[in-house]
């Protein structure tokens, strides 16, 4: 639903602190367990705040994304935090993402049948205040038979028959961008932003990290480039690569090797269930243990790390 300033005043200052962000979460959830999560595949997806999410130990989650999810889901799966999906897409792009495929193959959470229409045609009737958008694509297709937000209906013009997907607002959406000044205008840097202003824009409560915080003047010398005015967010917070291991261009580029890393020992995990130790460790290394997003980078190796993927985005 479209919301106007009064709701979220454009003036006053939303900056988080890092040790802020778990009490903004655990309040902006409150009784409700479904989030939204931004960003595309190994593009600008938050995994930083996915982190303090896990940290807090809310579980019995409803995921909902934007049509291509990856890494940051499997995590959440992996922690055992997540009961249902609704992700058109869970993949790590060259292979499945382990955690949610042995999930549902064991039935630790259910997998919703969607497709991308139905989370960007959900998000467009909320980001409208309205209660469904229409759909033609899904004639001769068996989506509307298990879709849990998709309904036909007949077009008051003519007669036509059509389906209706159900408007979605997320008590919670998480997202990460590049910049954003301390009022909460957000910019991205790169094309990969697919549907993140649209839940915004649907979202009841919104938190962005941004790889760095800006003056307001200079978001306001070019205002054509602020892609998520301050309307729609609720908070900003400073997390320099807070998208890691995904990539948050044109600043730094995918860890690869990062992920494949996770990816191989939940493999393993899936396969021999005595293993899953390893699992619980990985998770208490790079998401209980670092107190703060540099006790982070210095347990991903540091910044000669980092160093490489910024060069890596530079040439790409």
């Amino acid at each position: 639903m479209i919301r106007d300033s009064d709701e979220r005043p454009s003036r006053s200052k939303k900056v988080l602190a890092y040790e802020e962000i778990g009490p903004f979460l655990r309040a902006a959830l409150g009784s409700d367990r479904a989030i939204c999560i931004g960003g595309l595949f190994r593009q600008n997806r938050p995994v930083a705040l996915v982190r303090e999410l896990i940290r807090l130990g809310i579980s019995d989650l409803q995921l909902f994304s934007s049509p291509g999810s990856g890494y940051d889901v499997d995590l959440l799966i992996a922690a055992g935090l997540v009961a249902e999906t609704f992700l058109p897409a869970v993949t790590l792009e060259n292979r499945l993402c382990p955690n949610f495929r042995s999930s549902v193959e064991q039935g630790r959470i259910r997998a919703h049948a969607v497709d991308a229409l139905t989370i960007v045609g959900g998000l467009m009737a909320g980001a409208s205040g309205l209660p469904f958008y229409p759909v033609a694509a899904w004639h001769g297709s068996d989506v509307i038979r298990l879709n849990p937000f998709a309904k036909e209906m007949t077009s008051p013009f003519d007669g036509a028959p059509l389906y209706a997907v159900k408007a979605l607002q997320p008590p919670l959406v998480l997202l990460h961008a590049q910049e954003a000044d301390e009022y909460g205008n957000v910019r991205h840097l790169t094309t990969m932003t697919y549907s993140d202003n649209l839940m915004a824009r649907a979202g009841k409560k919104v938190i962005v990290s941004v790889d760095h915080l800006v003056k307001h003047e200079l978001i306001t010398s070019r205002p054509r480039e602020t892609t998520i005015p301050c309307i729609y967010v609720d908070a900003v917070v400073e997390i320099p690569f807070g998208a890691h291991p995904t990539a948050s261009f044109p600043h730094y580029s995918m860890d690869d090797a990062f992920i494949e890393a996770f990816a191989d020992l939940s493999d393993e995990v899936r396969r021999d269930r005595t293993a899953q130790p390893l699992l619980e460790r990985y998770i208490e290394k790079y998401v209980h243990k670092p107190h703060d997003i540099f006790a982070y980078i210095d347990a991903i190796g540091g910044y000669r790390r980092l160093s490489y993927l910024e060069r890596e985005a530079r040439f790409i």
